[in-house]
C-alpha cells in the first residue's frame, strides 16, 4: 500500500495544506467536543479527523490545485472530489470510519455524522478568522454569520459560543502538539 500511495500522492499538495489551518480546526474541534461532553476517546478520534480532513487534497492534480487565478468549471469540481478521495484513501489505510467519514463529509451540512458537522463548523470558523493572502480575518460574530449561514447545527453554535465569544481569539494552538494529534 505504501508503494502506491507514494506513486498517487503528490507531495506539492501536501505542503499546501497550511500548517496554522489544520491546527487551529483541531484546536477548535477539540472546544466543540468538548463543550457538547465528548469522551477523551471522542476527542481523540476527532482530532484525528480533523489533521486529516484535507487530505484527499494530495490526490488533486499539483496543477489544479496550486493553480493562480480561477477555477474552471470543471476544475473546481477535481477539487472538491478531495473529500471522496480522502475518505477513499483513509479506509485504505485502514483508518476507522469516524476518521474516514470526517473527511468525507467535512464540507457536507446534511452529514448525520455528529463529529464530522463539528470539524466541518472548525474548519470553516478556522478560515473565517485566518488571515489570508487574499483576505482578513474575520471578527468572531462575522465568522459566527457565516457558520449560520452554512447551516452548522445550533449546538454546535452554542458550543463555540460559549468557548469563544466574549474574547478574542488570535492563535489558539499555543499547546498544540501534531503528535499527539495523530499518534
Amino acid at each position: 500500500m505504501k508503494e502506491i500511495a507514494k506513486k498517487v500522492l503528490h507531495y506539492e499538495n501536501l505542503k499546501t495544506i497550511k500548517y496554522t489551518h489544520l491546527a487551529t480546526t483541531i484546536t477548535y474541534a477539540r472546544a466543540i467536543g468538548e463543550e457538547l461532553g465528548y469522551t477523551e476517546e471522542q476527542l481523540s478520534v476527532m482530532e484525528v479527523g480533523a489533521a486529516l480532513h484535507d487530505i484527499g487534497k494530495s490526490l488533486i492534480p499539483p496543477e489544479i490545485l496550486n493553480k493562480k487565478g480561477r477555477l474552471s468549471d470543471e476544475e473546481r469540481n477535481t477539487v472538491n472530489l478531495h473529500a471522496v478521495l480522502g475518505y477513499e484513501l483513509l479506509k485504505s489505510l485502514g483508518y476507522g470510519v469516524n476518521v474516514a467519514e470526517i473527511a468525507r463529509d467535512h464540507h457536507n451540512p446534511l452529514s448525520k455524522n455528529p463529529m464530522a458537522q463539528i470539524v466541518r463548523a472548525a474548519d470553516i470558523y478556522s478560515a473565517m478568522r485566518e488571515e489570508r493572502s487574499y483576505k482578513k480575518a474575520k471578527s468572531h460574530e462575522e465568522a459566527m454569520e457565516v457558520l449560520k449561514a452554512s447551516r452548522v447545527p445550533q449546538t454546535i453554535l452554542n458550543a463555540l459560543e460559549k468557548r469563544y465569544g466574549k474574547k478574542t481569539v488570535t492563535m489558539p494552538i499555543q499547546n498544540f502538539s501534531v503528535h499527539a494529534a495523530i499518534a
